[in-house]
């Protein structure tokens, strides 16, 4: 039982015995009163009476007449006038009155009064001595009369006083269950401050549960910044604050969107990607000469003006190759002439560059889809090399740009035919927790652009979609192809949701009618998004989250890590599970930035009472680090599916 129905069972119990008590207390002084009466009328009445009775002068006939007019008018039980010699001179008595109070009552609240005596004489000559007893009906019919009147008034006071003390009650309770709520939300990872009750005592525990959440907040925040600074030390340069050589050359990949020479300018990445490589000649003969703490002025210089360009275009990349070699990777066709004569510009006006005499050289590469990561790098590393030879700037440019846009606009088309048509698949990719034990199975989309073609990775049609404003379609697709797939084999799955899908008006409220149709099958299902990097993206995520955690899916967050300090905001809106990106844990086995990063990412994603899965594991012995570093699941090359 809980202490506010104790405390509400206490208060019944209270008003229930001070209601007894008052209406007993009452009723018995209420009998005492009438008993008194009733004895006060025996008495009069008996003194009367033998007044009356002594002026016969002892006539019998006389005595019987007064006597019986008495007893009439009177509503007397009894009337007895004895001789001095015992003789009964007048005996009369009348039948028993019941009156209209219970039997009960009368048994449990009896009245009864002495009969009231007094001296018939004439003269100085006695008669006899005369006894009046009075009915007492009349005296438990009024007392039953009060005590019901006092008994309604009673009960209209307890009620009365139970209202005011439910509204109390209810008042104590609402700042209580706040406190409860939020010690609960605490457990949970998630932290709420409390609005501060009027009641002093509830306002004192308020005060210090929100003086706790503040601090744990406090805690998180610094642990979240440790650990944004152990991914930064594992991603960027310490000098240059640029991502270091395997880092850059991960996410231009992906920039690239190339799996390899197959790739299109249809594929998901995008179509014409401008790679820039920046050389400091001479570097360690300037190191020698200048001094370490001047020749990193000068890197710092040079990282600046890439800076410049990651932050003004959205997907730019900046990294730091090696010692004097840097790169610029930009997601825009036909920017690569202009872009590297900007820098060669800003960097011959650098003035640690010209205070050191540093010479430098840029080389770039435009329209860049129909490779791979070392042959893009090849490309513009000999366009690095003609301007060694010459000026100190060279540019290649291929024929991407003069490609026909139609073939993208046709290829959308196809892909809008090849989503209502049905062609569609999912590919599976097991997640295994450290035991081997299948977690879900991580189903992304294939598509049939072509009839009777092949069905092709998300990189190939994706960005086309999204351009097309098909993600809604692509979802649907893939969410009622993982319903019935876990209708057929039981096998938990998971599947994307894009943010652009989940911000479409009714998108998460026909996602929840697909889930209310097959309970049983959404209780095997995940849906994951990416994330979110504006507030409108959050909070539409978070909206259709609570719709859908009540059917039962669990929700997750792919391609995480890049914001460690995003994590409490997505706890908050409601999902199970982090999926880390492997660009973050790539090399964990050998590198100890990377370890520490990955150590501590755990720990804060554990703290928020999530599971935490690391994506795209190859190697095995990064694998074994993962799993010792605490992950709680994975998938990848190094991941294979237990027969």
């Amino acid at each position: 039982m809980t202490m506010t129905r104790r405390i509400e069972g206490l208060i019944a119990a209270v008003l229930l015995l001070a209601l007894l008590g008052s209406l007993g207390i009452h009723t018995l002084t209420a009998r005492q009163a009438l008993q008194w009466q009733l004895e006060l009328r025996n008495r009069d009445a008996a003194s009367a009476l033998a007044l009356a009775l002594s002026q016969q002068h002892g006539n019998a006939t006389a005595l019987q007449i007064v006597a019986a007019a008495q007893f009439d008018l009177g509503h007397y039980r009894r009337l007895r006038l004895q001789a001095v010699d015992g003789r009964a001179l007048v005996d009369l008595q009348a039948a028993a009155s019941t009156g209209h109070a219970p039997a009960w009552f009368a048994r449990a609240w009896p009245i009864a009064a002495p009969a009231g005596m007094a001296i018939v004489s004439d003269g100085w000559r006695e008669i006899g001595q005369l006894q009046i007893e009075s009915h007492a009906a009349w005296a438990r019919d009024a007392l039953w009369d009060a005590v019901k009147r006092t008994a309604l008034l009673l009960s209209l006071l307890a009620l009365a006083a139970g209202g005011a003390a439910a509204w109390l009650l209810r008042l104590w309770r609402r700042p209580l269950r706040a406190t409860v709520a939020q010690a609960q939300a605490l457990e949970q990872g998630r932290f709420v401050e409390a609005e501060e009750p009027r009641l002093p005592e509830l306002r004192q525990l308020t005060r210090s549960m929100n003086a706790t959440v503040r601090r744990l907040r406090a805690v998180f925040d610094a642990q979240a910044g440790q650990v944004a600074l152990l991914q930064r030390q594992a991603q960027h340069d310490a000098v240059t604050g640029l991502l270091l050589r395997s880092h850059f050359l991960t996410r231009l990949q992906d920039q690239l969107g190339a799996s390899g020479a197959g790739a299109s300018p249809q594929a998901g990445g995008s179509v014409g990607t401008a790679l820039v490589l920046v050389r400091l000649l001479e570097l360690q003969g300037a190191n020698d000469r200048l001094g370490r703490e001047a020749t990193d002025r000068v890197l710092r210089a040079v990282a600046d003006v890439l800076q410049t360009y990651v932050e003004r275009v959205p997907g730019a990349l900046a990294g730091r190759l090696n010692g004097g070699d840097f790169a610029l990777g930009l997601p825009v066709p036909g920017v690569a002439a202009e872009t590297a004569a900007s820098i060669h510009t800003a960097l011959a006006a650098a003035p640690a560059l010209r205070a050191g005499g540093v010479n430098f050289a840029v080389g770039a590469v435009d329209g860049l889809f129909n490779t791979g990561v070392g042959a893009a790098l090849a490309q513009a590393d000999a366009a690095l090399a003609r301007a060694e030879a010459t000026d100190g700037l060279a540019v290649d440019a291929s024929d991407v740009l003069a490609a026909d846009p139609t073939g993208a606009r046709a290829w959308r088309e196809q892909i809008g035919a090849a989503l209502a048509g049905g062609r569609t698949r999912l590919g599976e990719f097991p997640v295994l927790n450290h035991d081997g034990v299948l977690i879900h199975m991580e189903c992304p989309l294939r598509v049939q652009v072509e009839p009777q073609g092949e069905f092709h990775v998300a990189s190939r049609w994706l960005a086309l979609a999204r351009r097309g404003h098909l993600m809604r379609e692509v979802d649907l697709a893939a969410l009622g192809l993982a319903l019935k797939a876990i209708a057929d084999d039981g096998r938990p799955r998971a599947v994307h949701i894009a943010l652009a899908s989940v911000a479409v008006p009714g998108f998460a409220a026909e996602v929840a009618r697909l889930l209310r149709a097959t309970p049983e099958v959404a209780e095997k299902l995940s849906l994951e998004c990416t994330e979110p990097a504006r507030p409108a993206e959050l909070r539409a995520w978070t909206d259709a989250a609570a719709l859908w955690r009540c059917r039962g899916v669990r929700l997750g967050v792919e391609h995480a890590g890049a914001s460690p300090q995003q994590l409490l905001r997505l706890q908050c809106a409601g999902i199970h599970y982090v999926k880390v990106d492997a660009r973050h844990l790539r090399g964990v086995a050998g590198n100890g930035a990377v370890r520490a990063y990955a150590q501590s990412l755990v720990a804060l994603v554990h703290g928020l009472g999530l599971t935490v899965l690391a994506e795209g594991v190859d190697d095995a012995a990064d694998l074994s680090a993962l799993w010792a570093l605490g992950f709680d699941g994975a998938t990848g090359a190094a991941i294979t599916l237990p027969q």
